[in-house]
């Protein structure tokens, strides 16, 4: 029997920010579902996030999830954890290579932010303290009241990064998931990272094909690696709006949503 592949976005998607415990039973039967799906269909689940593992992990206890997903990508996927035999993460060293075949610095990073701000006047704010040797640096760019100026601007910010094979990565802030609003999220990765550079690393792991990957997403930063695959959901809760008209929806929030679409995809 061929392994088949779940994918989803952490924030606003697999985790439901503000979760109570009127969600637990909800939480609990997608729960039970995954685990059926793993003995009966072979399933590998995936979480594919932008934010850093530590932050995942307290988020999870935070929810009292129980179900561990097989792999965890952090830091916009420049990092993975894997799951153990004993049921703990342990950082993949063969994905820290893959990604580090190529040089990335905060100095380097702060080259291109000076460059960027001063040419076009406007300032990036960071996200969070970072630490040493990072591999993901998270920025607020603010919206400047015009839209299409905005999207100009983050591109050319991503044309400067790319001269140094550096990779930006930008989508509109959810302030659903804590971000502040008329803002744009900002991240600074190796250039291999992101989301689709993870699907395509469990592809080659597992040798399978990108059609047959169900995955789920919530956001503009989903739209790369949705696109990439077989049976791409945006979660009815989703604030965006545009993504709602690219991709099918599920038809629930949260929990209840990907319990649905799981249940659905096995049943076909």
């Amino acid at each position: 029997m061929m392994r088949q592949l779940i994918l989803f976005d952490f924030d606003e998607t697999y985790y439901k920010h503000q979760t109570t415990k009127e969600d637990i039973p909800e939480l609990r039967e997608l729960e039970s579902t995954l685990k059926q799906a793993e003995e009966k269909h072979q399933v590998i689940t995936a979480v594919l996030s932008g934010s850093i593992f530590e932050s995942i992990i307290e988020k999870m206890e935070h929810a009292e999830m129980e179900y561990k997903p097989d792999f965890i990508f952090s830091d916009l996927c420049s990092k993975l954890f894997e799951l153990d035999d004993k049921g703990e993460y342990q950082r993949s060293k063969d994905y820290e290579e893959a990604v580090s075949e190529t040089t990335f610095t905060k100095e380097k990073v702060d080259e291109i932010i000076d460059s960027f701000e001063s040419e076009h006047q406007v300032e990036l704010h960071p996200q969070r303290e970072f630490r040493d040797e990072e591999t993901l640096y998270e920025y607020y760019y603010y919206a400047q009241g015009d839209e299409e100026k905005d999207e100009q601007n983050l591109k050319d910010l991503q044309d400067k990064a790319a001269a140094y094979d550096y990779a930006v990565h930008y989508n509109k802030t959810n302030p659903k998931a804590g971000d502040p609003e008329d803002a744009y999220d900002v991240h600074f990765t190796p250039k291999n990272a992101g989301k689709l550079f993870a699907v395509r690393y469990l592809l080659d792991m597992y040798d399978l094909d990108s059609e047959g990957v169900l995955g789920f997403g919530d956001s503009g930063n989903d739209e790369i690696y949705l696109s990439h695959i077989g049976h791409p959901f945006v979660m009815h809760n989703s604030t965006d709006d545009d993504m709602k008209d690219k991709f099918p929806v599920t038809r629930y929030d949260y929990y209840k949503g990907l319990n649905d679409e799981i249940k659905r995809f096995f049943d076909k």
